[in-house]
């Protein structure tokens, strides 16, 4: 089972995020405000992936984000911005996430258990509304 853990600006984000995570059969081993500074939890927890919901307006966020990657080299770090609907998959794949389905297919690809069932989804133009 894929684990994540999600860092957050809005907690409607964070709350929604780790549902539809959760409905996708990925573990979601932690949720905090990066205000919080929570790198010590993603050290002990060691998840698979960490999102990271982004704003423009924030650069102290690229000196997180390089802890993030010195500190969690095994983990994909997903840069999420709401304001320009983008993902950012480090190392450097950027994509457009128009619904869930594409977040969670850019996300974790092949790691998903259910990862059919959201090909599916995404063929048959589900849209989260």
């Amino acid at each position: 089972m894929s684990t994540a853990f999600i860092l957050y600006d809005h907690s409607l984000f964070a709350r929604g995020l780790e549902r539809l995570l959760m409905q996708e059969g990925v573990k979601v081993v932690g949720v905090s405000a990066k205000a919080k500074h929570p790198l010590a939890q993603i050290r002990r927890l060691k998840p698979d992936v960490i999102i990271d919901e982004v704003e423009k307006k924030e650069p102290e966020g690229e000196i997180f984000l390089s802890r993030l990657l010195k500190e969690q080299p095994q983990a994909k770090v997903v840069r999420v911005s709401l304001e320009d609907k983008t993902a950012v998959l480090y190392s450097g794949q950027r994509w457009t996430a128009n619904s869930i389905e594409d977040l969670m297919k850019g996300i974790f690809g092949g790691m998903l258990p259910g990862c059919n069932r959201v090909d599916q989804k995404i063929a048959a133009g589900a849209r989260l509304k």
